[in-house]
Formats: structure tokens, C-alpha cells, sequence
């Protein structure tokens, strides 16, 4: 119950037992919760303050409210792994999250300029660059640059759909070692808001990765631009394995 002397606020505490509820099983997920004139009934608080924790909840994407239905339990959403050293793609495999690709640019040895951070700027790079769909709607875009000597002949294979990490091992005998993301907010304009089906004022998670080999640091660098909107994209915290 709750405890009307102690310094968390009421709809707060409210919230708390809303949570344990869906986390012990009580409220399944995407079945309905009482309603708020239940609620209130049952704690004995205002409906204002009822109103108060789901909507704390809703804002943290636990419950959402349909309009005339009453208040549903969120299903769960799926993170994504972005520092799997098996690709996103794979990631999204693991989720079972069935994935198809586009590829927006093909392969091509290119001149690098305009973004500083990228360890071939003012050289020479193969890219491409490719666009990633699941349930037939954009979700995420991925940028690659590639070392131009070790990645030599890239542009002849075959790479729709296929993990860059598996190609790098299979074609080319090498295995990343490690590496390093960073993150920021941006947005997207012309061509690559129309083909993330985003406007120029949402803002998308842009992430730039680093990855590292024997035979050379930054050998890959891609850019990701994400739909946090669709799926969770997650970084596990953690040693990396150097084997």
C-alpha cells in the first residue's frame, strides 16, 4: 500500500507498485491495467495523482494509453547490440528480427572528405553505403569506409546482406582486435532523411565506429544513423575479446 508519510510522492510510490506488478508477471505484457478510478478506489488517492504515475510510466515507455481502451502493459522492446563485431544485421538476427537491406551506394574506391573524424579523410576509401529495413520500414543506415590496401578488390564481391565482419575473415583473413564508438545527436537532410523516412528537425542517433586490426588501426570506419524511435540501440559495457 502506499504510505502517505513518506517523502516520495504518492503517485510516485503508485508508479513503483504499477512496475513491480509488470515485472512479476501480474501485468502481462500488452494486457490492461485497472483503471484509474480503480486505482484511485484501491489506494485510495485522487485520480489526478492516478493520472500522474501512469503518465510517469507512459513517458518511459512501460505503458501506453489507447484512446476509449484503457491503459495497456508495453510489450518489451528489443535492443540492439551496435558494438556486435558480427554486424548489426547479425544483432538483429539475434533479437529474431527478420532484416532486409538496400544498398543505397555500391561499392567504390572514392576520394574521403568532408568529415574530419574519419581516419581516410583527404585519401582514398572503398564505400558503400546501405540502408537496413525491418518489417518494410527504415530503421537504421550504415556508411562503410574500408582500408584501400588491405580491402583491396572489395568492390568485387558480393555484400548485400552479409555481415562486414564475416567478409573482413572469409575474403580477407582478418579479424577485428578491438575498436571504439562515439555517439551524438544529428539530423538528416535531402536524400538520407527520404530514404530514413525521417524530416530534417527529428533527431537521430548518429554513431561513428572505429575498428581495429593486426594488420592495421582503423581499417573499417562506418557511420550509423538510427531510428531510436523503432528499436532500443544498446552498447554492452565490457572487455573485448583480442583472440
Amino acid at each position: 500500500m502506499l504510505n502517505h508519510g513518506s517523502p516520495v510522492p504518492l503517485y510516485r510510490q503508485l508508479a513503483d507498485i504499477i512496475l513491480s506488478k509488470i515485472r512479476s508477471g501480474e501485468y502481462a505484457s500488452e494486457s490492461r491495467i485497472l483503471s484509474e478510478h480503480k486505482l484511485a478506489e484501491k489506494y485510495k488517492i485522487g485520480r489526478p495523482t492516478v493520472r500522474q504515475a501512469t503518465d510517469l510510466l507512459i513517458r518511459k515507455r512501460i505503458l501506453s494509453r489507447k484512446r476509449g481502451s484503457g491503459t495497456f502493459v508495453k510489450p518489451k522492446e528489443k535492443e540492439i547490440d551496435l558494438f556486435s563485431f558480427a554486424g548489426t544485421i547479425f544483432s538483429f538476427k539475434q533479437q529474431g528480427i527478420i532484416v532486409k537491406t538496400k544498398i543505397l551506394e555500391k561499392m567504390k574506391l572514392t576520394k574521403v572528405s568532408g568529415d574530419h573524424e574519419n581516419p581516410f579523410f583527404d585519401g582514398k576509401a572503398y564505400f558503400f553505403s546501405r540502408l537496413s529495413l525491418a518489417d518494410n520500414k527504415p530503421i537504421l543506415i550504415e556508411d562503410f569506409y574500408f582500408h584501400p590496401d588491405l580491402f583491396f578488390n572489395i568492390d568485387q564481391i558480393e555484400i548485400s546482406g552479409r555481415s562486414i565482419s564475416r567478409i573482413a575473415e572469409e575474403h580477407f583473413y582478418m579479424r577485428p582486435r578491438n575498436g571504439r564508438q562515439n555517439f551524438r545527436v544529428s539530423y538528416l537532410k535531402g536524400k538520407r532523411a527520404m530514404n530514413l523516412d525521417v524530416s530534417p528537425d527529428i533527431p537521430i542517433l548518429l554513431v561513428k565506429r572505429f575498428l581495429n586490426f593486426k594488420q592495421a588501426e582503423n581499417a573499417v570506419f562506418s557511420k550509423l544513423y538510427c531510428r531510436t524511435d523503432r528499436f532500443i540501440f544498446s552498447q554492452t559495457i565490457g572487455g573485448i575479446s583480442d583472440d
